[in-house]
């Protein structure tokens, strides 16, 4: 910054004071409760993370969950309503394991899809960047989504996925670019091999979210049985 001719510093300076709360504005308004998308899984304006062993189902579930969501259609406690716009980033399917769920789910070709956003194996800038998070921020409210799925986290950033700073980097240049803007999101990640001590890598993980959720599966005789447990909740 030494050889900066001001314009730099004042710019800097611009955002932090437009982030400064108005104190007489602050306690005039209304500051509501946290509300829910999918309660109690997907909270508005929030962040999320969902861990679990691998092929445990987590990206079956939250396509069952955003899909319903898109299409209006009841879900878990939720009752049916007006779509919702989401933008799903998969990093792993194809458009044959995708038609596979959704056709598993009972969507057709009649049904409008038109509200869940699908960005399938996306050439994306990564997102412990300051180009990933503003090329993610900018697609999220070009379509105006509410919530934004990003699956798989290692599969989106450069960083080594297990490192605090590449978790750090995402919030920074991803997550609170989003969080700012009113929008909810949500990363998938993989559980360690201790899957008590949560989410692989470090501890970092469950720092930038308000929201960790845990999911397991059983098999039994009869069929999957699927948990998902809220192993941290900031709100």
């Amino acid at each position: 910054t030494s050889n900066d001719d001001g314009g730099g510093q004042k710019t800097l300076q611009n955002h932090l004071n437009e982030s400064l709360i108005n104190w007489p504005e602050f306690w005039a308004t209304d500051h509501k409760e946290t509300d829910w998308l999918l309660e109690p899984l997907l909270a508005k304006g929030r962040a999320h993370a969902l861990y679990a062993e691998a092929k445990s189902g987590k990206s079956w579930i939250l396509l069952a969950c955003v899909a319903a969501l898109a299409t209006g259609r009841p879900i878990l406690d939720r009752p049916a309503g007006d779509p919702i716009n989401v933008l799903y980033v998969d990093f792993e399917m194809t458009p044959a394991d995708l038609m596979d769920r959704l056709t598993e789910f009972g969507y057709t070709a009649d049904d409008d899809l038109t509200h869940l956003h699908y960005a399938l194996l996306p050439q994306l800038p990564a997102l412990d960047t300051y180009d990933g998070g503003r090329t993610l921020l900018e697609t999220a409210q070009s379509v105006g989504a509410e919530f934004v799925i990003i699956d798989t986290f290692s599969r989106a950033v450069a960083g080594e996925e297990n490192s605090a700073d590449t978790t750090r980097d995402f919030y920074r240049c991803t997550g609170l670019q989003l969080k700012k803007a009113g929008i909810g999101w949500l990363r998938t990640d993989h559980a360690g091999k201790d899957k008590e001590r949560g989410q692989r890598g470090s501890s970092a993980k469950n720092d930038d979210v308000d929201i960790v959720l845990q999911l397991t599966k059983a098999e039994t005789a009869e069929a999957t049985a699927r948990k998902i447990k809220t192993t941290h909740r900031r709100m």
